[in-house]
């Protein structure tokens, strides 16, 4: 047993958008022999390797069941959850855009499917008891609480008889989400907070005023990791020292993890991974360390087929970068990612 004194250690990796175009699996019509292990099977040492992993799923999984779509309304093949359980993911998170693509029905069967796979899911729900229910994992002694919010659902209205459905931001404003963090740490809870947001503007390389402001209102709340999804590029993260003289780490954008969409930045996303300690278990104060992204990249390998590899394994192999646009040294916007994402914190581990 741990003396009062004696630190608590976990370690943490986080993916981006998940977003399932169907051309990245062989297209619509295709009905099985999927080969997501395959596709990803490059960047396998980034999934499953710390105490914990968590992704955004940002493509509702009801199968075939309900008819898999594409753009702008996504439902992909259950066997996507399959592959990310047996790579290590723990929990995905559901809040995002994208979760009421196809109604209720498609939302309730994603998440039917996901607990068959046995893959936790958070921001979304099948009921008023299971939003109600926090999503800890307890590792190594500290009890890590996830809470998932997105700004909004492409203009699908949540049903008013069925608030549970989503977490919204709209719906629940920036001084309830802060209390709600508040109590979770005042009743004890749990030792850690790490908040997934669906936020920010599409595309945009560096964070908005708005994304900074709700940050540093979660942060002075109690969030001890702030992940942030949506714009489908990476911005540059960020140390935040709240008024409780506590950082927060603020990853926020980790940009697109595995995707069709194309362009440049929309293929680069970054896995992140941080060491999370309890110092003293005296004092309730969490300290933030080692963070270090490893950078991905997308390649359209042929029609209907798009495969995952580590962009520094990708540049030591190809001289170029090959998009609708034109043609791009690799080296160059290996090193430039590089440098862009140290843009706050100098001395941030990037591969």
């Amino acid at each position: 047993m741990k003396s009062s004194g004696e630190k608590s250690t976990v370690t943490l990796s986080a993916v981006g958008d998940i977003l399932l175009h169907g051309r990245v699996y062989g297209g619509l019509r295709k009905k099985s022999g999927y080969q997501f292990n395959k596709q990803l099977k490059n960047i396998s040492s980034l999934l499953g390797k710390t105490d914990i992993t968590i992704a955004n799923l940002e493509t509702i999984i009801a199968g075939n069941e309900i008819g898999l779509s594409s753009f702008p309304k996504f439902n992909g093949p259950v066997e996507i959850g399959y592959a990310l359980k047996e790579m290590g993911v723990d929990l995905v998170t559901l809040a995002n855009n994208h979760v009421l693509d196809r109604g209720e029905e498609g939302l309730l069967k994603s998440i039917a499917n996901l607990e068959e796979i046995g893959l936790e899911y958070d921001g979304a729900y099948k009921s008023a008891e299971d939003s109600e229910r926090l999503r800890i994992i307890t590792k190594n002694g500290l009890r890590i609480c996830f809470i998932s919010y997105t700004r909004g659902t492409n203009g699908i209205k949540i049903p008013a008889e069925k608030p549970y459905l989503v977490n919204s931001l709209p719906k629940t404003t920036t001084l309830r989400l802060s209390k709600k963090l508040r109590k979770i740490k005042s009743d004890n809870l749990a030792d850690v907070i790490v908040v997934n947001i669906h936020f920010g503007e599409e595309y945009h390389l560096n964070p908005s005023a708005a994304q900074r402001e709700l940050v540093a209102s979660l942060s002075d709340a109690g969030a001890n990791v702030i992940i942030g999804h949506h714009p489908h590029v990476l911005q540059p993260p960020e140390w935040i020292e709240n008024s409780r003289g506590m950082k927060t780490f603020v990853a926020y954008s980790l940009g697109n993890f595995f995707t069709g969409q194309n362009g440049l930045h929309r293929q680069i996303g970054a896995s992140l991974s941080l060491k999370i300690t309890k110092p003293d278990k005296k004092y309730k104060g969490i300290v933030i360390q080692d963070p270090k992204l490893d950078l991905t990249f997308v390649n359209r390998e042929k029609r209907l087929r798009y495969d995952m590899y580590l962009l520094s394994e990708w540049v030591k192999n190809n001289e170029y970068i090959e998009t609708e646009e034109g043609k791009f040294l690799s080296e160059d916007v290996y090193e430039n990612l590089r440098s862009r994402m140290r843009k706050s914190i100098f001395d941030l581990e990037v591969n």
